[in-house]
């Protein structure tokens, strides 16, 4: 059995940086911003806004992250292996 534990979280954000895809983070208090992910870690998303500014958002006040397209499986998630 497989004991490797899967970040679903962490894969998905981190896909987000390495492709540069804008992205659109939905607050809690119903505010959004729009900006490409520059790092992450445990508790803190770092975002890039469009004027160069740039915000450091906590996990916890995020209700919902979302792209404007859709972003394929890592290797890991499909099984394939990178040819």
């Amino acid at each position: 059995m497989n004991t490797e534990k899967v970040n679903i979280q962490d894969n998905f954000l981190n896909e987000l940086r390495k492709q540069g895809k804008l992205a659109r983070i939905l607050l809690a208090n119903g505010k959004e911003v729009r900006g490409l992910i520059k790092g992450f870690d445990q508790f803190t998303v770092q975002v890039e806004l469009k004027d160069a500014a740039e915000l450091l958002v906590y996990k916890s006040a995020i209700a919902i992250i979302a792209t404007a397209e859709p972003t394929p499986p890592t290797d890991k998630e499909t099984g394939e292996s990178s040819d």
